[in-house]
């Protein structure tokens, strides 16, 4: 279903629309009477908003000013929300790339523990989802995503009454059929190569969103809904305004895809006006997450859900020689926001310093709705970090490239963080308190050191691996890799591994 002519979709041809892209379900014959699902806990809606490549020190309530542009914020309504929520001031990322961080995000698992490390793998049935727990409960569950990464191949439709792709590139028929059959053509060449470049998706997303709530007035009902929001990924092509509110003497010499050219490294001033594009990329986001909430407020729901907002991974500029994600554990693209906004239920004002991870999100929001917790995944409630005790707690990270022979596992506690390099059988050891920006490279320690954080370090991973989950095989062509591979999503795909986003 192409989705480009913006269309009001309502009533029946949103239902019609949505069957079409085949990911979905609507209700049944509309002359018969069906009683009102029973709804456990205590009914509250959430939401779940995903900002793909958002590192937490390019936004506002992190103390970020803008490079050029000083007097403006990234993001001033996410500054709203930390006001009268609650922020994390040390949150990580599970992995530095969205399809692992996702999986951690929506499953309260780590990498290892759910085991999709690799774009080969799909999340194994048996694994729910916060999705799953909402739909259990007798919630409308509705899921809007933006980035092939999210595409339900990899297992992320299930829970869902509706979970459909919401951007231009991703919401037609066609696409939706060529990504979940893994087969090289010319439209998945066109569909990856449209990700980096299309520069609305974020008002596409909401705009899904908004239309489904406002489908047989959803919005009445308990809901859960999710949305993915791609505008920060690389490339930087902010909606013209946009581009000029960050950038008030702009030349335009800067195009945008400049960080991530194959033949050669930006310049120390293109990385500024790169930075700046980026920013532009944010406050465009910022804005369509602010007109998603002024609908809430007008539904006068606004005080009435629990409103969460929180990133996948970063992106380096150079910080350590590296461009774009999915290369280091470092903080840059590590550390991301987190913030949840729940009226009456969260005091506003509150930052927690201690160390968390987004895998504890979901099982956080699915405490706040007081509904069942999982007991059988790492992820917990973060509620008595905000109401009892800020307490760090042991965080995972993880990275597994094998074709460019990577394999870290990252481990922070507090201000301390390891990073155990596998197949060196080494662990360098981070005081992030000293050297927030990881500027000084300690020598590592062999693994069967005796230094005290590298025993915790190493502890702590032979711990996860006892919770290492089965995963399935995403059925995935050689032509497919190669066409991917070229797009920029893979670099240099082997036979046996292969490498997932660049």
């Amino acid at each position: 279903m192409a989705w480009k002519n913006r269309r009001n979709l309502t009533g029946v041809s949103l239902c019609t629309a949505l069957l079409a892209v085949g990911v979905a379900s609507c209700g049944g014959d509309p002359s018969k009477t069906v009683d009102a699902p029973i709804v456990l806990g205590n009914g509250k809606s959430v939401i779940l908003i995903s900002i793909d490549s958002l590192r937490a020190d390019f936004t506002t309530p992190y103390g970020h000013t803008p490079i050029f542009a000083p007097e403006e914020e990234t993001t001033p309504f996410l500054a709203k929300l930390a006001k009268e929520g609650v922020l994390f001031e040390h949150t990580s990322a599970a992995a530095p790339w969205t399809l692992p961080s996702h999986v951690s995000m929506l499953s309260g698992m780590n990498p290892v523990e759910h085991g999709i490390r690799s774009r080969k793998y799909a999340i194994h049935e048996d694994i729910d989802l916060i999705s799953n727990v909402f739909q259990n409960a007798g919630y409308k569950t509705g899921g809007f995503f933006t980035a092939p990464f999210l595409h339900p191949s990899w297992g992320f439709g299930r829970g869902f009454d509706v979970y459909i792709p919401s951007a231009d590139y991703l919401g037609t028929i066609e696409a939706g059929a060529a990504l979940a059959a893994h087969g090289k053509s010319e439209l998945v060449e066109e569909i990856h190569a449209s990700s980096h470049t299309d520069n609305r998706t974020g008002e596409q997303a909401i705009d899904h969103a908004v239309q489904w709530l406002e489908h047989d007035k959803t919005y009445e009902e308990p809901f859960f809904l999710f949305v993915h929001l791609w505008d920060p990924h690389y490339d930087y092509f902010p909606p013209e305004e946009y581009r000029k509110q960050f950038l008030p003497n702009d030349d335009g010499s800067v195009k945008g895809d400049e960080l991530m050219l194959p033949d050669r490294e930006p310049s120390a001033q293109e990385l500024e006006v790169l930075k700046a594009l980026y920013e532009a990329e944010i406050r465009y986001t910022d804005d369509q997450i602010k007109r998603l909430y002024e609908q809430l407020e007008a539904w006068g729901l606004a005080d009435d859900v629990v409103f969460a907002v929180v990133s996948d991974h970063g992106d380096e500029f150079m910080e350590h020689g590296n461009r774009g994600h999915h290369l280091t554990l470092k903080e840059e693209v590590m550390n991301v926001p987190m913030i949840i906004h729940a009226p009456g239920l969260i005091d506003g004002n509150q930052r927690v310093q201690a160390s968390v991870s987004i895998t504890d999100i979901s099982p956080t929001l699915i405490d706040l709705a007081e509904l069942p917790a999982w007991t059988d995944r790492t992820g917990q409630s973060l509620r008595p970090l905000w109401e009892d005790e800020d307490t760090d707690r042991e965080v995972a990270m993880d990275l597994l490239r094998p074709t460019k022979k990577i394999q870290l596992l990252g481990y922070r506690y507090g201000m301390k963080k390891g990073i155990l390099n596998v197949p060196q059988r080494r662990v360098r050891v981070f005081d992030l308190e000293m050297d927030p920006g990881e500027l000084n490279s300690p020598e590592p320690f062999l693994m069967n050191s005796d230094n005290p954080f590298v025993v915790a370090t190493i502890n702590f991973h032979t711990r996860m691996l006892e919770f290492s989950h089965d995963v399935e095989n995403v059925s995935e062509t050689p032509a497919m890799k190669e066409s991917l591979n070229a797009l920029g999503y893979t670099d240099d795909v082997s036979n046996d591994d292969e490498d997932d986003e660049k």
